[in-house]
């Protein structure tokens, strides 16, 4: 006979329990979850149909709907003083175990689906997100339903990990265990991939637009974090069962999701699953003050009565929806506004969020709730509907007077989620479970305090001459040959072993997919076959792009990888240990730079860049530092002898001192006279510059025509000579056009041009040798030289490393460019901008020049965007891979540089960068692009933090008077010398102008207004960046509500937009970008956003403002610029000298340039003039303009 388990005890300052739950004992919940979800479990594959109509059965729903009889297993765990409670929590204990396997089994089934997955990212190879319930195989077809829902994966793993830790023996053998590893590859990138998220419809227009989903990206980061090193055969397990996470991957999640809370997506200023990642089960944040926001803004927006609105304005089974159509129209989004249903499993996370936060009031507020939703069946059993709908007749209603209306339930009673989750919730709140024992991993703690850390670092050398110069100033550093204990290896090899992780021949899977290895990843220990490695930054890899041959951008990385370390690495076993290696080959080791000697010796003080820093020896680090086993790549089974697997494992795959010598400099006899080879030569010249894109056009013809004819005069040579070094962008240099060229050039031109190869002393004319060669005849073309047969890539790559060690960077960058390097991590630079809610575009617009990027991309992906961007201008395609990585960098450790810019517009960056240098130097567009692309990586990422930050550049006196010491100088080394000082002084100094004019209004000050062309310069710096106030594109929707629509640059922003679309949306605000890019200045842009904060001002502070017609804001910037002139003319300004007096300046769009040049405020600032052309053209008498202001 059944014992009755009474309730041993309450949470602490609960004792009003409802009368729902009152009586309530654990052989009663055993009953209500048989009656409930166990009578739906299916006995061949463990599943849980929807309903009684379909044998359809979600995965998600699945998992949440086992999770209540888990949780009631735990339960009698702790009461095993009865035979029969043995029973029964093996019974349940079972039908969990069926219900994850049946699971595990059906996405098995799919594994070609996960092994493809890992490449494409594509929806199209998505695991499924329903099954057959009945047979275990897919329920629908591929396209039939919008199947990638990576929560849904994300869920099962988490809770697999979860029930793993609990004691429950799931996964059986070692294919099972690799699978799971590739679902962990699988899930682990969903910090880019747009999915259907958890309401399977993407875009909630339900067109079956996929976005990025935080409630997507939240679970995959709690399933990372909850497999990382979890041994899946529990205590019975060994190095092969254990599951491996790449911390980097957890980071990368975490860093997505911080920027995108307390959004849900694009479509979606909030959604109430977001309370499943900041609370029970997820826990993915830890940020208080981020989970009270998100918390805060779902309450206050959805909560209702009868529980939660999924998110704004969804129609799912209102009474408005036509259910005989999956999709809405844009416009009838508006009518689901206040009538969205109700859905009480919500009420049910925040009540176990309070119990596992120990709020009480919490608890008891929610309970509460819930029992007006609870419905009872005949046996009295309690029953959660899946949601409560507004009536049909009583719509009006409702919409005039939220929430006054009584509901009905309807979809699926009970709703087994949301049964499931009142299950769990009541057994910690009766006591029978803690909520601790419902999170075996303590994911519940991730909010609790870290201690402060400090990193560790190991300075190394390749050179005794280095570590002899900097033994004499006191830092004592050891020779990588001189290492016993630990051997240093490239990120490459750590990059090549991990590609062996979840690989598995009998079920397909090749492993992980080729990918960055972050900072993370580099900063521990490792161990493989009683050996212990260590692996250098991925940032130092000069193998794989040039950034790590200049020194002062390595110095600045390392003390900016540092810090993100210590700020980062949270919930990693160890401290983190960084090796960096002084090489030769990018240090001047006489004398060595100082740069170098001053952060080194701040390493060894142990404070630099504001953190704690332990400088010593790899094996002093060794029992302090995370230390990761790599044992895994090797199997039992393996054939192969296991030293000569490590061998090859170890072996870097690439091998950077040797270098060849095919393009020394040899001066024998020449075929021909001098007179012909120095003729041959200017012919080829300038070959590099023709090919840069952001220049001016010209005809490039007469050039090949004097190659093609050898028997032209001097008067012709000079011609072509002079035709060949004008700076130009000519388009017969492109490779789409090269085929035109191999016709024209016959052998012998070719053979006469490789022969002037041993003849071409300066780095000059070998790059533009070989890059005529290469645009001809293609890169892979291979003659013979120098007595080897070698192609044009040989020689290329040769001239790169040649470039890379004299820091000859114009040449770095083109020779690059034509080698085709991909920078690695400008995928995660791209993923980084997209996840602070900004879009990035590359190219010069106007579209389809300017590509708009709106998604993720793959490295490929992205770099084959960039080629076709900058119409195949290699040069430029390497300048475009830097700044994304400094953009990343800037947008990591700077977000405030960002402020107010939605759209980051790499092509006009590279404009204002040639406009600054122009404006410095007063030089031609041909000197300006020289001098752009001599500068170093390091200089770019200066220059470009001069132009975010808006300091001043170009007014120091380096620019504004001669400097003695230069004057021996060449101009190209004077303007070099000049640009490098303005760079270095402007980096240190403070902001000039207020970053947002409309949020800080500066103060009336003579001496900031007089500053000619002070104004001009941040309205196009603005401009170029896309920049606007705080709550700029709110307060334009607000205004919306109030007119027609507005105008700008012939694009018209509607009313009706107010009714597709919410006001926190970040859709709307790519709407008005899309208008504010229409517009072709800079500077002229700038005005266009002004002149729409005033309007919108006036709008939303007078509630009677309404106006009947469209308001073009081109009209108010014109009417403005004329009533400028007027005062100018009557006070006799400097503007009486152009347009006031009838002679145009001709700059932007016909507006006064002294008009571009007026600061916002004060009696002739832009302010007081748009604000009279508004009330002008509202027909208001400026006599009012003190009271409405």
């Amino acid at each position: 006979m059944s014992v009755k388990l009474q309730r041993k005890a309450s949470i602490g300052g609960i004792r009003g329990r409802t009368s729902a739950t009152s009586e309530m004992t654990l052989d009663d919940y055993y009953h209500t979850v048989a009656k409930t979800i166990l009578c739906n479990q299916n006995p061949l594959t463990g599943l849980f149909a929807a309903g009684k109509d379909t044998d359809h059965a979600w995965v998600r729903d699945n998992v949440y709907a086992i999770m209540a009889v888990w949780g009631l297993s735990l339960s009698y765990k702790k009461h095993l003083d009865q035979m029969e409670n043995w029973t029964k929590c093996y019974e349940l204990e079972q039908s969990v175990v069926k219900t994850m396997r049946g699971l595990l089994t059906c996405m098995m089934k799919q594994v070609k689906k996960v092994e493809k997955f890992k490449t494409t990212l594509s929806r199209d190879d998505a695991l499924h997100a329903k099954y057959s319930s009945v047979t275990g195989n897919t329920a629908v077809g591929d396209n039939e339903w919008g199947h990638l829902q990576l929560d849904a994966t994300s869920l099962y793993l988490l809770m697999l990990g979860e029930m793993t830790s609990s004691g429950l023996h799931i996964v059986y053998t070692l294919d099972e265990v690799d699978f799971v590893q590739n679902l962990i590859f699988y899930i682990e990138q969903s910090y880019m991939i747009p999915d259907y998220g958890i309401w399977e419809r993407g875009d909630k227009t339900n067109h079956g637009y996929p976005e990025l989903n935080s409630s997507s990206v939240g679970m995959a980061k709690a399933a990372l974090e909850a497999l990382n090193e979890l041994d899946l055969f529990g205590s019975n397990g060994g190095p092969r069962s254990i599951i491996h996470v790449s911390a980097d991957y957890i980071y990368w999640c975490h860093s997505v999701l911080k920027a995108m809370l307390p959004r849900e997506s694009f479509s979606k200023e909030t959604d109430a699953s977001l309370l499943s990642i900041i609370s029970y089960p997820a826990f993915s944040i830890g940020d208080l003050d981020l989970v009270a926001e998100t918390k805060t803004g779902i309450i206050t927006k959805l909560q209702g009565r009868y529980g939660l609105a999924r998110f704004l304005r969804d129609g799912h089974k209102t009474p408005l929806e036509n259910a005989s159509r999956l999709h809405y129209d844009p416009h009838e989004l508006k009518r689901f506004e206040k009538i969205e249903c109700e859905w009480p499993l919500f009420f049910c996370y925040l009540i176990l969020d309070g119990l596992f936060r120990e709020d009480d009031e919490q608890v008891s507020n929610y309970c509460s709730l819930l029992e007006k939703c609870i419905i009872k069946d005949p046996e009295g059993v309690q029953i959660v509907p899946e949601l409560y709908a507004v009536p049909p007749d009583r719509v009006e209603v409702e919409k005039n007077n939220p929430h006054s209306t009584d509901r009905i339930p309807m979809g699926r009673i009970p709703h087994m989620w949301g049964q499931s989750l009142f299950v769990l919730a009541m057994l910690v709140k009766d006591g029978f479970l803690a909520p601790g024992e419902l999170d075996p991993l303590n994911r519940r703690l991730i909010t609790e305090p870290k201690p402060e850390g400090f990193v560790q670092v190991c300075l190394l050398t390749d050179s005794e001459v280095i570590q002899k110069n900097l033994a004499a100033v006191n830092i004592h550093i050891q020779q990588i040959k001189d290492l016993d204990l630990i051997q240093v290896r490239s990120v490459q090899v750590l990059q090549n072993i991990y590609s062996h992780l979840g690989r598995n021949e009998r079920l397909g899977l090749t492993g992980r997919p080729s990918f960055d290895m972050g900072p993370f990843s580099t900063s521990k220990l490792y161990t493989i076959c009683g050996r212990t490695l260590v692996f250098t930054p991925s940032f130092m890899d000069q193998h794989t792009f040039y950034l790590a041959s200049d020194i002062d951008y390595i110095i600045d990385r390392f003390r900016t990888y540092i810090a993100f370390l210590n700020r980062n690495w949270n919930n990693i076993t160890g401290r983190p240990v960084v090796v960096f290696v002084l090489r030769s080959d990018i240090i001047d080791v006489d004398p060595m730079p100082k740069n170098v000697v001053q952060t080194l010796k701040k390493i060894k003080a142990g404070y630099t860049n504001g953190v704690r820093v332990h400088m010593g020896k790899l094996e002093d680090f060794i029992n302090t530092s995370c230390v990761a086993s790599l044992d895994f790549v090797f199997h039992e089974d393996d054939n192969e002898d296991v030293e000569e697997k490590l061998m090859e494992l170890l072996q870097s795959s690439s091998d950077f001192n040797q270098m060849s010598t095919f393009l020394s400099y040899q001066n024998v006899d020449y075929r021909y006279q001098k007179r012909y080879r120095i003729k041959k030569l200017a012919q080829i010249r300038g070959a590099v510059k023709r090919s840069y894109s952001y220049s001016h056009p010209t005809n490039d013809g007469a050039v090949a025509q004097s190659i093609l004819n050898p028997n032209n005069t001097d008067e012709q040579d000079d011609q072509a000579d002079t035709n060949v070094l004008s700076h130009i962008r000519t388009d017969s240099h492109t490779l789409s056009t090269s085929n035109r060229r191999d016709s024209l050039l016959r052998d012998k031109e070719v053979h006469d041009i490789i022969a002037l190869l041993p003849h071409a002393a300066s780095i000059h004319d070998q790059a533009d040798i070989l890059h005529y060669l290469c645009m001809n005849k293609g890169i892979d073309f291979e003659f013979e030289h120098n007595g080897h047969h070698v192609t044009v890539r040989d020689l290329i790559q040769e001239l790169y490393t040649s470039a890379c060690k004299q820091r000859v960077w114009w040449c770095v960058r083109h020779s690059a460019g034509m080698l085709g390097m991909q920078n690695q991590s400008i995928a995660q630079s791209l993923i980084a901008i997209l996840a602070q809610q900004k879009q990035l575009t590359i190219g010069l617009p106007p579209a389809p020049r300017e590509h708009v990027l709106t998604s993720p991309m793959t490295v490929e992906q992205l770099y084959a965007t960039i080629v076709t961007a900058t119409g195949d201008d290699p040069t430029m395609v390497m300048l475009t891979q830097e700044i994304l990585v400094f953009l990343h960098t800037f947008i990591s450790t700077e977000p405030q540089l960002f402020t107010g810019m939605i759209r980051i517009r790499v092509g006009l960056i590279v404009q204002v960068m040639l406009g600054e240098l122009k404006r410095t130097l007063q030089s031609t567009d041909e000197d300006t692009t020289d001098h752009l692309l001599n500068l170093s990586p390091y200089e770019i990422k200066c220059l470009l933090h001069i132009i975010l930050s808006g300091k001043e550049f170009g007014i120091t006196e380096y620019s504004t008077k001669p400097i003695p010491e230069l004057a021996d100088l060449s101009k190209q080394e004077r303007d070099m010398r000049i640009i490098r000082n303005e760079i270095k002084d402007a980096s240190t100094r403070k902001l000039s102008v207020h970053l947002n004019w409309a949020d800080h209004l500066p103060e009336e000050d003579d001496d900031d207004i007089g500053k000619h062309g002070q104004w001009i310069r941040r309205r196009r710096l603005d401009g170029a960046l896309n920049r606007v106030p705080v709550k700029f594109y709110g307060q334009v929707w607000q205004t919306l509500e109030k007119c027609k629509g507005i105008k700008i640059a012939d694009y018209i922003l509607y009313n009706s937009l107010t009714q597709e679309m919410t006001q926190e949306e970040i859709k709307f605000a790519l709407r008005v970008e899309e208008a504010l890019n229409r517009v072709p200045f800079t500077e002229y842009r700038q005005l266009i956003v002004e002149a729409c904060v005033i309007l919108t001002s006036i709008a939303l502070g007078d509630a009677r403002f309404h106006w009947d017609d469209i308001i073009s804001i081109e009209d108010i910037v014109s009417t403005a610029n004329g009533i400028f002139l007027q005062d100018q003319v009557a006070s006799g300004g400097d503007a009486t000298k152009c347009c006031a007096s009838g002679n145009p300046c001709g700059s932007a769009a016909s507006i006064c340039l002294h008009f571009y040049d007026s600061a916002p405020s004060g009696r002739f600032g832009t302010i007081n003039y748009f604000l009279r052309a508004l009330l002008r053209i509202l027909h208001v008498d400026e006599t009012t303009v003190c009271a409405i202001s």
